[in-house]
């Protein structure tokens, strides 16, 4: 039974996939060992109402939410994966890894560790090794180290964090925190954009409203031909801009790209 639910979510995940290409966003993949709390981290960014509860695999169907980040009108998806465990089952392995495919997707990965857990570093190490088997362990990566209202001595945990880079001490259930990490997660799709020069024809001026909400334009000029900008972009627009890519002598090109 867990089986065929794990492939109804492959499937389902697959399509919400193909749509969002139609209308490309930074997606932003929590991950983390099961009850590393990251469903109620969720609800409490988004209110999303997502399942949140002490057991094994509660979230299997991952939950997508668009969240507003602060500072700008980047708007980016913030989606929930099941919950990774030590010691699968080998009959369940390929099915619970088909689950994840989202990751891939990602601009973003965002690793949710339960800071309180008495094996945090085994647990931690734990979806780490899974995100490598997944060829997914240079996506860029914010860690949030949840639950440091159940640490015994919180004042020492959030040092610990400040200490380390892409880390941030938060509580899901309190929002402590919350602040910190959006602004960890906005840097983090920053660095991660991707310079690119092109040449849209005043007929694609919604995908020029595009790149101005979701990049950074550095220059733009406009020609017989259309609106020519550099500008860095998330990967999540790279596909829809590359039939515009224009080359240093002044053409376009689908040839040929700046990544």
């Amino acid at each position: 039974a867990l089986r065929r639910e794990l492939q109804a979510v492959r499937t389902h995940r697959a399509a919400h996939r193909s749509r969002r290409q139609d209308a490309p966003i930074p997606v932003v993949a929590l991950v983390g060992y099961t009850n590393a709390g990251k469903s109620t981290l969720l609800n409490t960014m988004t209110d999303a109402g997502v399942l949140a509860e002490d057991k094994l695999f509660a979230t299997l169907d991952p939950t997508t939410r668009k969240v507003r980040l602060p500072g700008g009108n980047l708007e980016v998806l913030f989606s929930d994966t099941v919950g990774f465990i030590q010691k699968l089952p080998t009959q369940l392995v390929a099915a619970f890894r088909a689950t994840l495919e989202e990751i891939a997707s990602a601009s973003v990965v965002l690793h949710v560790l339960d800071v309180s857990a008495d094996n945090a570093p085994a647990q931690c190490a734990a979806v780490l090794q899974v995100l490598e088997e997944l060829g997914v362990q240079d996506l860029p990566l914010v860690t949030a180290w949840n639950k440091i209202d159940a640490c015994a001595d919180s004042a020492a945990v959030r040092a610990l964090a400040a200490s380390r880079a892409d880390t941030v001490a938060i509580s899901g259930a309190t929002g402590e925190g919350l602040a910190q990490l959006m602004a960890a997660v906005s840097g983090k799709l920053a660095e991660s954009m991707v310079e690119m020069e092109v040449l849209l024809p005043y007929s694609a001026g919604a995908l020029l409203d595009e790149v101005h909400k979701m990049g950074k334009v550095s220059s733009t000029a406009y020609t017989e031909q259309g609106t020519r900008l550099t500008a860095r972009v998330p990967r999540c627009l790279i596909s829809k801009l590359q039939p515009y890519y224009s080359d240093s002598d002044g053409g376009s090109s689908t040839a040929g790209s700046t990544i």
